[in-house]
This record gives structure tokens, C-alpha cells and sequence, in this order.
């Protein structure tokens, strides 16, 4: 027999932390007041997330606090001081993002668990299996996953596994979108997402408008009905999206799937019209499970629910203040003697025992008292989170004892109970050391000289890109894998590495069966550490690098040099590589993607998908052109930043920043704009000032200087 999986609910706010638990969850997941992906939620202050965890475990629940944005390096010693703090006050494991900070906190308490967050973007089996040699202890894996690639993954990995089945999605792989960031500075890779994934966009190709709506605004996601065959996967936790919804939200949704992971049954019409009361966005759709993509998945004519927000009249009363639905089986052993106190044991199914002691019986009889009425008393756990359903009784004959005093003895023993129930959670946190002094890089060769002249090198999708950039002799040259092999002999002194796609499915073995090239770069962590045991590995900005921390993760793991990501400023840049000799990389010139998508926008707004050619482009309300590409190996888009980041005329901050590499990224450029850009870069052209190149507004500086909140 399958053993039940967990259900997880969210909690945003203390109603919805209520609402989850007396509904029954098995375990909910929040936020606290730092390094919170879902900023915007009510959250839990120190205070509040201490009585948060003590609420849960008294009640025989789970809670998992999210510490999953990506960490800086001057925030690494607060984020550590934090998660020693969740650490001593119970909580049950730590959600996060950051490879940097998980190393730090498996290095200082090496017994807190671990969870991945979905944020890690682990889509294959590679990438789980990687996590699991850090130590993790369980990954919630990327949305975009049919049932067979989650049933491979499960098959493979021993660590538990955590599935979203209802909620919201987000139109790019989580974790890998930036569309927020670059157009608003609030990163949701910090836990600012500003949704403009949400607002009106027009799909056009060459000019001519295709479709308009909101056409990166997928339907939420309904599992309900794919229960058991989660179940059957072995499947460990079930996921509830909704930090940002109402605690009436919380409640009805973990009712309703708490009802059919217990019963197994299909779900009827009646609570799949619950469900859609309480929010959908036209409708529901299951279409990554089910691999059936499409425009069916998308909620194209509103990016909202579609309609007032609807609870049964009843579902307020689960988180009022006095709410006392979620109840703890016990046991119980209880002795009344004469010439002897009272005695009340009471035993939980974790282990826990407690004994009170209270009023010594009179010897003179009383008809009133006997076994019965005291039992009767006893089993008055009410107003407690108790329900006693065993007890071992031994009354004696001839004594009395008054009522008062036998519930005295009750609330006495479930008074004890309750707080063992706390504090057997809590753990010692005196011999943590929090500080995060800087690791000190030195895997690579490049020394970190600041006056050492820059390398460069370069990113083409096109072979005409190429052989654009080749005279100019870049220290490497990424290009797709198809290239590396038509460019293997014609580098000179440059390295042809072979850039291998974003996403990579769990049968990657066939694919890198094929590749021919001795060096390759990737942002997927766990297949560079595959493939770093036999070839030369190069980390891509995928990694969300913000940290020494996650640096070193990925040099330890075999990665010969790692670029950072796109979201540091030059102040965060230096504070990284300071003290390291290690050789960082940093884009400084490209029209950087903005969003990884699985359902291919053309597609599914009737486009004609043709992956060989280009020219389609997202047009947003301020009539910015953001370019959207298809993925060669699979039906799937980049979506492209409509201006480019350029700082030709800003090297020197780059460069005394502290790093020493700088990486030319081509997409939509024709081979003599590549040609221009790189005159620009190398100084082989005079001018260098970007009107030159670009009209007015007509390139960014990337967050080389604003940063990100």
C-alpha cells in the first residue's frame, strides 16, 4: 500500500496559517520578515514566526519557512544569522534558492533540513541528483514537467520530491526570469516580481500584429483529479500555491484536496466548482502534467479572476482565533488510590509523555464518584488541541474525589503535553557561528590583478555570427553545439565551447551522446557537475550567482570559471571578488533573456512556429519590442530584453569591479552589427559612445549600476 503524500498549504499571514492547519494540512510553508521570495505577503515577524511554529507543532504540523531569494555577498552573514534563528525556534526545514547560502547552512548546522526551491529550476535528472549529493532533502521540482518526466526523476533520486498542484503559474521556468527585473528593478529572484507578466501584450511578426491580449498569463493550475497517480509515483508532498491569496483561499482549497488524498476518489463537480469560486483565471488547466500545451493552458482575456471571489458561508469559521478543528490523538493512564495524589499520564504519538500529579482522594465514599464519571471528565478535551482516544483507568473503590480537582488534573497533564509538544522541536543554537567570513576563491588561474587587461568573450546563435566575431579572436566563443564542431579547427586562439541549451530533459544522455566538443558551458548545475569529470565546464549566468558562497559550490564541483548573474551592481560585483583570485564572468553587452517559456507564445496564439526563423517580437503598452525566439531543440521561446545592455564606454568600471572577463552576447544581431559591437568593445573603433551605435534610449546599462531591489 502507497503511503499518503504530504499536503503542503501556503501561509502569507497568520489567518491563512490557521485556515491551513485546522483544514488539514500536513504542513504549511511561509515567509518571514527577510530573504522571502513572496515579499508582498503579510509574512511573520521573529515574534509571530516563533508563535507560528509553535501553533504548528502542538497541532502535529510541519513548517517549512522560504529563505529563497538570492543572496548577495554583504548579506550573507544576516541570512546565516537568520536561518540560525528559524533553526533554534524549530522550524523543520529551510526553503531555499541560493546554493551559496545551502552550503553555508550544511556546514554549520548540518541538521537542518534542506529543500530546494522550485526557484532552483531542477528539471532533470541531473540536476536532481546533484542536489541530493549536497545534501538536500528534498526538491520541488520546475512546473513545466509532464507526469513521465517526473516519474523518471522519481525513479532516480532517493530524496523526497515536491509537486505544485494547484495555484498559479508563472509563464517562465521559476528561478530563470528577469522580465521583472530589467523592466522595473524588482527581481523576483528577490521576492519582488512585479507581475508584468500579467499586463497586455500584442504578438507580431515583421510588423504586422498576430494576436493581442494578455498572452503571457497562464490559467491556474487543478491537479485534483491526478491525485492518485501522484500517489502512485511515490510523490512526497503535495504543494498548495497562494502566499498572496486570502485565508478564505487557504481553507476551502486545503479542505478539498485534504478530502480526496484521504478518500481517493474523483473529484466532483460540486468542489471543482468550489475551487473555481474561490479563484481561477478562465478556467483551470493541467497542461504541463498532462503535456498537453498550448493555447488551452493560457488565460488570454484576463490576467485575473474572472469572476467576484466566492466561500462557502461557513469557511470564515475555520481560522477564527478559537478555531479548534485539527485535533492530536493521545493516550492516556490515569491512577486514583487512596492516600495517594492523583495521577494523569498522557502520551502523544511522537514519543512525548507527560505526568501531573493532583488531589489525594477522601475515604469517605461518595456514590457520585466511580470510574465512569471520572472517565467522563477525563475525556473532556475540548478547549485543547488533545483528543484522547485511549485510557487506561484504575479507580479505587470507597474514595472521592471532587469534580474541580479531576479537571485541575486534566488541564495540568495537557498543559505539560503541550509545551513538551513545543520544545522538543527547538534545538541549541550556541555553538553556531553565523559569521560568513569571504571564501577565498583561488580554483582558477587568473590572478586578481585589477590591472590586468580584459578577455572577451562571445555568444552567437548563427554560424554568419561567427565567423562575424572570429577575427577579432575572443578568449572563447559559446555557440550552439550543432556549430562547435564546424568551428572546432578554425578558432586559432580561440576556444569554440559549445553552449548547451537551458533546459535539457532527463534523457540528455542521448543528446550529449552526440556532442563531439571537449568544452561546454551550462547554467544547468547538476549536468555541469556531470559532465565537469570529462570535459571542460564553463558556468553560465543561469547559476544566479550572487555570492563567494555558490562561487565555490560550482568550482568544487569541477566548473572551470562561472559568470555571474545579470542582477549585480559594480559596488556587489567588487564586494564578491573581493579577496578572490578567481576569474569571474560578467555579460556586458547583449540583449539579455528575459524569460525561458516551455509554452511556445507563437504556438499557442495560432503563429506559424517555424524554429529556423526569426522576426517575432512581443510588443508591451509602451510599444516596446521585445524579441521572442525559438529554441532550436525544442518548441520553446526566449524572450529577449527589447534594448541592450551597453558599456563599451564603461570597461574600466567593469574592470575595476574586479573582474577581468566580459562576455559579448549575440541573439538578434546580423553579422555586421556583430562586427560593429565588437570594434566598439575591442578598440579597434575610435568611437565608442553608444549614440554611435544605438538612437537615444536605445540600449540599457543593464543593473551595472541600479541594481536590484
Amino acid at each position: 500500500m502507497s503511503i499518503k503524500p504530504e499536503l503542503l498549504s501556503p501561509a502569507g499571514g497568520w489567518d491563512a496559517l490557521v485556515a491551513a492547519v485546522q483544514n488539514g494540512a500536513d504542513a504549511v510553508y511561509l515567509g518571514g520578515s527577510r530573504f522571502s521570495a513572496r515579499a508582498g505577503a503579510a509574512n511573520f515577524n521573529d515574534e509571530t514566526m516563533q508563535r507560528a511554529v509553535d501553533y504548528c507543532h502542538l497541532r502535529g504540523v510541519r513548517i517549512f519557512v522560504a529563505v529563497n531569494t538570492l543572496i548577495k555577498q554583504k548579506e550573507m552573514t544576516a541570512a546565516l544569522e537568520y536561518a540560525a534563528f528559524l533553526y533554534g525556534i524549530g522550524v523543520d526545514a529551510l526553503i531555499v534558492q541560493d546554493i551559496g547560502l545551502a552550503k553555508a547552512v550544511s556546514e554549520r548546522m548540518p541538521d537542518f533540513p534542506l529543500h530546494a526551491s522550485t526557484q532552483m529550476t531542477v528539471h532533470n535528472i541531473p540536476g536532481a541528483k546533484a542536489l541530493e549529493r549536497m545534501g538536500f532533502r528534498r526538491i520541488v521540482l520546475a512546473r513545466e514537467l509532464s507526469a513521465g518526466q517526473i516519474r523518471r526523476i522519481r525513479q532516480a533520486v532517493s530524496a523526497e520530491l515536491e509537486v505544485f498542484v494547484h495555484g498559479a503559474l508563472c509563464c517562465s521556468f521559476s528561478g530563470q526570469c528577469l522580465l521583472s527585473s530589467f523592466l522595473g528593478g524588482r527581481s523576483g529572484n528577490r521576492g519582488r516580481c512585479a507581475q508584468p507578466c500579467r499586463l497586455p501584450y500584442t504578438l507580431e511578426r515583421d510588423g504586422k500584429t498576430i494576436k493581442s491580449g494578455y498572452l503571457l498569463s497562464p490559467k491556474d493550475l487543478c491537479l485534483l483529479g491526478k491525485l492518485c497517480e501522484l500517489e502512485d509515483m511515490g510523490i512526497d508532498s503535495l504543494k498548495i500555491e497562494g502566499r498572496l491569496k486570502r485565508a478564505e483561499y487557504v481553507a476551502i482549497v486545503t479542505q478539498i484536496y485534504r478530502k480526496y488524498i484521504d478518500s481517493g476518489r474523483r473529484p466532483n463537480e460540486q468542489d471543482l466548482q468550489t475551487l473555481m469560486g474561490a479563484f481561477n483565471r478562465s478556467g483551470f488547466t493541467d497542461g504541463y502534467f498532462s503535456g498537453k500545451i498550448g493555447a488551452s493552458m493560457m488565460s488570454f482575456q484576463t490576467p485575473s479572476n474572472v469572476a467576484d471571489e466566492s466561500f462557502p458561508k461557513n469557511v470564515a469559521q475555520t481560522f477564527l482565533p478559537q478555531a479548534n478543528f485539527r485535533k492530536v490523538a493521545i493516550r492516556g493512564r490515569c491512577v486514583i488510590t487512596a492516600g495517594h495524589s492523583a495521577v494523569l499520564e498522557l502520551f502523544d504519538g511522537d514519543g512525548n509523555a507527560v505526568k501531573a500529579e493532583g488531589f489525594t482522594p477522601t475515604d469517605v465514599p461518595n456514590p457520585a464518584f466511580n470510574a465512569d464519571r471520572v472517565r467522563s471528565q477525563l475525556l473532556k478535551f475540548g478547549a485543547t488541541p488533545f483528543r484522547l482516544d485511549g485510557l487506561e483507568l484504575s479507580v479505587e473503590d470507597g474514595i472521592a474525589m471532587p469534580v474541580s480537582e479531576i479537571n485541575a488534573l486534566r488541564r495540568d497533564a495537557a498543559e505539560k503535553l503541550a509545551a513538551v509538544r513545543v520544545m522538543s522541536k527547538r534545538r541549541q543554537t550556541s555553538g553556531i557561528d553565523p559569521q560568513a567570513a569571504v571564501i577565498r576563491l583561488s580554483k582558477t588561474q587568473k590572478s586578481g590583478n585589477r590591472s590586468k587587461p580584459l578577455d572577451f568573450t562571445v555568444d552567437v546563435r548563427t554560424l554568419q555570427q561567427a565567423e562575424a566575431v572570429l577575427s577579432y579572436q575572443p578568449l572563447r566563443l559559446y555557440v550552439p553545439p550543432a556549430l562547435a564542431g564546424l568551428l572546432g579547427g578554425r578558432g586559432g586562439r580561440t576556444q569554440v565551447v559549445a553552449k548547451l541549451p537551458d533546459i535539457m530533459p532527463d534523457d540528455a544522455d542521448k543528446y550529449l551522446n552526440n556532442l563531439s566538443a571537449e568544452a561546454v558551458c551550462t547554467g544547468i548545475f547538476g549536468l555541469g557537475c556531470e559532465l565537469a569529470t570529462a570535459r571542460t565546464v564553463y558556468g553560465d549566468f543561469r547559476l544566479n550567482l550572487c555570492n563567494t558562497h555558490a562561487a565555490f559550490v560550482c568550482l568544487q564541483a569541477g566548473f572551470k570559471t562561472v559568470t555571474l548573474s545579470c542582477e549585480l551592481d559594480l559596488k556587489e560585483i567588487a564586494d564578491l571578488c573581493a579577496g578572490s583570485t578567481a576569474d569571474f564572468e560578467v555579460i556586458a553587452y547583449g540583449h539579455l533573456p528575459l524569460m525561458m517559456i516551455k509554452n511556445c507564445v507563437i504556438r499557442s496564439c495560432g503563429g506559424k512556429c517555424d524554429k529556423a526563423k526569426e522576426g517575432y517580437c512581443l510588443a508591451d503598452r509602451k510599444k516596446e519590442r521585445l524579441p521572442l525566439i525559438c529554441e532550436p531543440h525544442s518548441c520553446s521561446n526566449l524572450l529577449l530584453n527589447a534594448k541592450p545592455v551597453y558599456m563599451a564606454d564603461k570597461l574600466a568600471d567593469i574592470q575595476n569591479s574586479g573582474v577581468h572577463t566580459v562576455r559579448l552576447q549575440f541573439t538578434v544581431e546580423n553579422a555586421a552589427r556583430c562586427d560593429k559591437i565588437m570594434r566598439a568593445y575591442t578598440g579597434e573603433a575610435q568611437q565608442k559612445d553608444p549614440l554611435a551605435l544605438f538612437e537615444q534610449n536605445g540600449f540599457t546599462r543593464g543593473h551595472f549600476y541600479r541594481g536590484v531591489e
